[in-house]
């Protein structure tokens, strides 16, 4: 067993629509919100600012893993770690991280999108909330993200399920979220460079959806034990298109400086490239594509991103080419395929972050949108 190695000191790291009574399939699941002043109407959504001048591109360390972790694209057993009921990772076993170089470029004003990259920027003002406050996540922001990625994608419905909080001083400190909730988490660095789903457990997690709420499912204090999606539609929206989308978001009120998010080309990486890392909580377990390096991915993000714009990140496309044809779609959904099934990303300390700057805070929030 593999320890998991501290980072060094100077670096951190979704055919054809469905018919309309699939429209109704996913549980209403907007309550009255408690802040008053949240508007919940689709949002207006325009190209994204124009950045501040500043360098084209940066150097970073990716951690990747060593060649002594066999690839693979089915679970082995072998690599992985235990979640705990905060959303807190053990011990991790079965890996090797490594650091790697590489150059990480300006995102901004490149043209990159969801279908075609695997992820694009959005400019999106609202009433912001305080994100730390658990009830008001997931009472306010969760329709408001609903509503932007159906916008976005063009997909009849969207549920928000889960979501993190990141700020590395704060987890440090031990604080917690108002409210209940997930503890907060530092950015993902020396975690390693990988997409939240899998082709096997992309699927397993919209049938745990159709299922009450297990014990680290975050919509568990609103729902009880009704599930998010109706069981009875489940196989007619398996069989149409779907997409994991993270809306993620700067929550301070300063631009992102250190810890920015960098972002794979979906199209500079290979199912070659693939490691099936699976995360084991205490009633399901879960999975994540971890990746060993390779020259040919190109990273991008996105500097200094302000409160006001999102990321979308693709993390599984049921139409995505790479693995089309081991999705449950018709025929008809694999018909017209896009470049970009997910998302190959990672935290990253930027060297050219100025002594000082603040830690990154952010929110991460994970939802599944049907066609």
């Amino acid at each position: 067993m593999l320890p998991r190695p501290s980072p060094p000191s100077i670096f951190g790291v979704m055919a054809a629509s469905l018919s309309s009574r699939l429209r109704t399939s996913v549980v209403q699941l907007a309550p009255a919100c408690r802040c008053a002043s949240v508007k919940l109407q689709l949002p207006r959504v325009v190209p994204p600012l124009m950045a501040a001048a500043r360098s084209a591109a940066t150097r970073a360390q990716f951690y990747y893993q060593s060649d002594r972790v066999p690839t693979s694209l089915v679970r082995t057993g072998h690599v992985g770690t235990i979640r705990d009921g905060q959303g807190s990772d053990g011990e991790f076993f079965g890996v090797d991280p490594i650091p790697m170089e590489m150059e990480v470029h300006d995102g901004r004003r490149q043209g990159l999108t969801l279908d075609s990259n695997g992820f694009e920027l959005v400019q999106h003002a609202w009433d912001h909330i305080d994100y730390y406050n658990n009830a008001d996540v997931l009472n306010c922001y969760y329709p408001e993200v609903e509503a932007l990625v159906c916008r976005q994608v063009g997909a009849k419905s969207c549920v928000a399920f889960d979501h993190n909080i990141r700020a590395k001083s704060k987890k440090s400190s031990g604080e917690l979220l108002k409210d209940g909730g997930n503890a907060i988490q530092e950015p993902l660095i020396s975690y390693g460079v990988h997409n939240d789903y899998t082709a096997a457990s992309s699927i397993a997690r919209i049938r745990q959806l159709a299922e009450p709420p297990k014990h680290n499912d975050t919509l568990r204090p609103r729902l009880g034990s009704k599930p998010a999606l109706d069981p009875e539609q489940l196989d007619s929206l398996l069989e149409g298109r779907w997409i994991f989308t993270n809306v993620w978001r700067n929550i301070a009120d300063t631009p992102v400086q250190r810890f920015p998010l960098g972002l794979a080309d979906a199209r500079s990486v290979s199912r070659e490239d693939l490691i099936v890392f699976e995360i084991r909580y205490s009633d399901r377990v879960g999975e994540n594509y971890f990746a060993r390096h390779s020259s040919a991915h190109r990273w991008f993000y996105f500097p200094e991103l302000t409160k006001d714009e999102v990321v979308l990140l693709k993390v599984w496309d049921s139409r995505g080419r790479d693995f089309v044809e081991s999705m449950p779609c018709v025929d008809g959904a694999k018909a017209e395929t896009v470049p970009a099934t997910f998302t190959l990303h990672s935290g990253f300390d930027d060297l050219a972050t100025k002594p000082g700057a603040p830690d990154r805070e952010s929110i991460e929030v994970r939802t599944i949108a049907f066609f």
